[in-house]
């Protein structure tokens, strides 16, 4: 009998349908939380993007100061608070210094015609894919010494409490099981079995993490990092080194290989990432995490997100064999 699968709640025509639902609110929306700074601004055109929160330029003159995300889920408005908590937090914490200039604000949020909205300043500058060629590849060293400098001045170190191990390996691997069965599930049990004895009782590194640190998110104006943005994943006290291998995953994801594969081929010769994920835990105290530890605490951690935040993922089975079954298969 053939299992069934979750079906999206999310597809290109429901995409459509958001998207034209946003663009008529957002000019209320952004008269209402620009407020009399924002006088003269007015609503550009909307970014391509496959989730269900539509995100919109705002204009001003030749430049564009600001964002206007909009959503009308559940889900999507979760993430959205979670950005605008998230997005305080780092701007209240004094140890970021100058740092923080590199972290978007939060200018007004609110509910207009049913859908909730976000607006957000616009930082300068563009992601990797927007650059030329000769660019492009001096991001990812731009990006590990900005990601050193945000260790540097938020990290501590501290035991690995039941929570923090919940919430690296427990919580993500729940999401994971409810979609595997048989040897993949066994697998999946082992791994997180695996991973819980490894990280309980640690005194590891911690300081601010992103949680989805890729080249997209990072970005370049003048040849050097103007902006960090997408902060919905991020946590005070995440472990030092974990943005490390998402950046260096996410080089080979946007250049076309899966995660699954470039886990896989990662585990079995870990050469390509180990220095620099040893480099960024040594640069102070605590114990060092072996870097096959790490890469299957962010596989785990990055499928489970996924599968927490859409439905869409469950339901696809390419997306499914090659970044899950695969994945627990091949360990």
């Amino acid at each position: 009998m053939l299992r069934r699968v979750p079906r999206p709640t999310f597809g290109p025509l429901t995409g459509r349908r958001s998207r034209e639902r946003a663009r008529q609110a957002a000019p209320a929306a952004l008269a209402r939380l620009g407020g009399p700074h924002a006088a003269g601004w007015r609503l550009g055109g909307p970014f391509e993007g496959r989730g269900d929160t539509n995100v919109f330029a705002v204009e001003a003159g030749d430049c564009s100061p600001a964002l206007l995300k909009a959503t009308g889920s559940r889900q999507g408005r979760l993430q959205l608070e979670r950005q605008v908590q998230v997005l305080a937090a780092l701007h209240q914490d004094p140890r970021l210094g100058p740092w923080a200039q590199l972290v978007p604000r939060t200018l007004g949020v609110g509910d207009v015609d049913g859908l909730y909205f976000v607006l957000e300043s616009r930082l300068p500058g563009a992601d990797s894919r927007r650059l030329p060629e000769p660019e492009r590849e001096r991001v990812i060293p731009m990006a590990l010494e900005t990601l050193a400098e945000l260790y540097a001045r938020t990290r501590t170190v501290a035991a690995m409490d039941t929570a923090t191990v919940d919430r690296w390996v427990r919580e993500p691997a729940a999401q994971v099981r409810a979609v595997v069965r048989g040897t993949h599930r066994d697998a999946l049990d082992a791994l997180a079995a695996r991973l819980v004895a490894e990280l309980s009782g640690r005194t590891l590194a911690r300081a601010w993490a992103h949680g989805d640190y890729n080249q997209t998110n990072v970005l370049v104006d003048r040849g050097r990092v103007s902006g960090v943005v997408d902060w919905t994943e991020a946590e005070p006290d995440g472990l030092v080194g974990a943005d490390v291998v998402t950046l260096l995953v996410f080089q080979r994801i946007l250049a076309g290989t899966e995660l699954g594969p470039v886990l896989l081929e990662w585990l079995a010769d870990p050469s390509p990432v180990a220095g620099v994920v040893a480099a960024m835990q040594r640069a102070g105290a605590g114990e060092e995490l072996d870097v096959r530890t790490m890469l299957l605490l962010s596989w785990l951690r990055h499928v489970g997100g996924n599968l927490s935040h859409s439905t869409r993922y469950a339901a696809n089975p390419i997306w499914m064999h090659r970044n899950v079954r695969t994945v627990l298969a091949g360990i």
